[in-house]
């Protein structure tokens, strides 16, 4: 059995839900059921929020066993007068500033009657309240481990450590000058890559020119839209485009008509799951908000560290998989913008019956461009006419447009599109705590800018989306199928728990504390570990000892470090 307590202080909204946080975090270490999960930081979530609102202070207290968690918020203040009517939906004594923050619906005692196996709650006039409430727990299936497209070299490496605090899953680790990756935390996010500058963290890659690819006359090239519009303000999309298909390749495809069939579904299902809510009839829809499984890096995320959401993700493969589908079966170059990508359409071809895998190859944007960079430069870049022998010319300067985006009325007020790491984690935190009612869809990419933001791309984001929206060259190119439904399911994958049986990760979680509490907190990086808690999930996962912090010799914490 684990014990946790954590101080609630009164009218604090801007730490309010730390606890409740907290406690979820512990239940993912000791791989509890998602399910489980979401139901305890709910009610937890709703018992610290009266404490907040309502009283003078307080504080959550819970214990954890392999078979429940049992939790007590006690608080002292005004009390509840009468009970009875204080768990009847909509009845509320909150002041008029919880209120103008969005808090007091009156929804907290019921919402945590209906998400917890049993509650008891007591309560007296000028003295205090206390709600205790048990969920029962079980183990929670995952999926295996999967495999990552990140590669590091320690031949590069400066030691500089960026990628330590760049990591949104603290799979990164540099010790004696050599990085390397906790394969089970990474969801190959290309954080790294963008913060590292020595070049020491890539993509795997096993084609490095276009002299590795000598067949690749049957061959369909597969490219990102990004890598039309990033080949300077010369040559926009169509242009490249048009070079593009002189390097050999059987045809050229890009993966931007299945980002858009893929957002228009999950835009429609998004609506008809809340049309469905609306006439409380959602028990066989999607829950809300839908995430759209665009980005694979975002996906991965999803199932790592936030495995209540799964049943969020759409039903849709990627735009990547949904190309690879496209490709019929005949064999293909996919220029992928990130590992994420590699990754999934690795586990994509995976599931393809043996007979019918086609040749696939993965190369990085560097290699096409390089090609494509010399045939433009050279002036022998064609126009579209030039396959069919009309002298290449450049195209005239189009007139700029609005990005392309999904039709359909319901289509702009179903999906908020989020990017960047931080953002994304914070967007699908606000959807697991239940903060997030008023949004139908999300459509979430780690990299800033999306796709355009890809660390191994050329330009800056902002500047490629412009020229793309200008030109579209995606309209000039065959294969377009509508939004693919996914053959793979998604699953939770196992990577933040201590131990695959819950009473052993319980008594690790234990030791996980006692050695935090060891550490001085200052997540200087010095151990080669991202924060003083990975050092000691290391050290209780025995990675590493606490040995290698220079700062826990004494034992203790410095004043203000934490």
């Amino acid at each position: 059995m684990e014990f946790v307590s954590y101080d609630i202080e009164s009218m604090d909204f801007r730490r309010a839900g730390a606890a409740s946080r907290n406690l979820k975090e512990r239940l993912k270490l000791i791989g509890a059921e998602a399910e489980a999960i979401r139901r305890t930081m709910i009610a937890a979530y709703e018992a610290e929020m009266n404490v907040v609102i309502h009283s003078v202070g307080g504080r959550l207290e819970a214990s954890l066993t392999d078979s429940q968690v049992d939790v007590n918020v006690v608080d002292t203040g005004p009390g509840i007068a009468d009970i009875e009517q204080a768990m009847a939906e909509g009845f509320s004594t909150a002041n008029a500033e919880a209120r103008a923050l969005g808090f007091g619906a009156g929804m907290g005692l019921p919402n945590i009657k209906k998400n917890s196996d049993r509650l008891r709650l007591t309560s007296h006039v000028g003295e205090g309240t206390r709600v205790s409430f048990t969920v029962r727990l079980r183990p929670g299936l995952t999926d295996g481990a999967n495999p990552i497209s990140l590669y590091a070299s320690t031949d590069r490496c400066r030691d500089c450590r960026a990628c330590l605090a760049a990591c949104p899953t603290r799979a990164m680790r540099v010790r004696d000058g050599r990085p390397s990756v906790l394969e089970h935390l990474c969801v190959d996010c290309a954080e790294c890559i963008s913060a590292c500058t020595s070049r020491a963290l890539g993509m795997r890659e096993e084609i490095t020119s276009l002299d590795d690819l000598p067949e690749r006359g049957d061959m369909l090239l597969v490219v990102p839209p990004a890598l039309l519009a990033g080949c300077g303000a010369d040559y926009p999309p169509a242009h490249v485009l048009a070079a593009l298909r002189e390097l050999g390749f059987a045809d050229v495809l890009t993966t931007e008509p299945h980002e858009l069939a893929l957002r228009t579904a999950v835009a429609h299902t998004a609506t008809a799951a809340a049309t469905a809510a609306a006439s409380d009839a959602a028990t066989e829809t999607a829950p809300r908000p839908v995430i759209a499984p665009s980005c694979p890096a975002a996906v991965a995320l999803v199932e790592l560290r936030f495995p209540s959401l799964v049943p969020h993700l759409a039903p849709f493969d990627s735009p990547w998989e949904a190309a690879q589908s496209a490709c019929a079966g005949r064999p293909a170059t996919f220029v992928v913008s990130c590992p994420s990508q590699r990754s999934a359409l690795l586990a994509h071809a995976a599931a393809v019956p043996p007979a019918g895998a086609p040749h696939t190859e993965y190369v990085a944007p560097e290699v096409i461009r390089e090609a494509v960079m010399a045939r433009l430069a050279g002036g022998s870049a064609p126009t579209h006419s030039a396959s069919r022998g009309a002298q290449p010319t450049k195209p005239e300067p189009a007139t700029p447009a609005a990005p392309t985006a999904p039709t359909g009325e319901a289509d702009s007020e179903a999906l908020l599109t989020v990017t960047g790491a931080g953002h994304v984690a914070a967007v699908l935190e606000q959807i697991e705590d239940g903060l997030l009612s008023d949004v139908n869809a999300v459509d979430p990419y780690m990299c800033a800018g999306g796709c355009f933001g890809s660390p191994l791309l050329f330009e800056d984001h902002h500047v490629a989306a412009l020229r793309w929206a200008r030109d579209p060259a995606a309209a000039d190119c065959t294969g377009k199928p509508g939004a693919v439904p996914r053959r793979r399911p998604f699953a939770a994958r196992p990577g933040i728990r201590l131990d695959a049986d819950m009473g052993r990760a319980i008594e690790k979680l234990g030791r996980l504390q006692a050695v935090i509490d060891s550490l001085p907190g200052k997540d200087c990086g010095v151990c080669g570990a991202p924060t003083c808690a990975a050092l000691a999930e290391d050290v209780v996962m025995e990675r590493a000892t606490v040995a290698l912090c220079p700062y826990a010799q004494s034992g203790t914490k410095e004043d203000g470090d934490r």
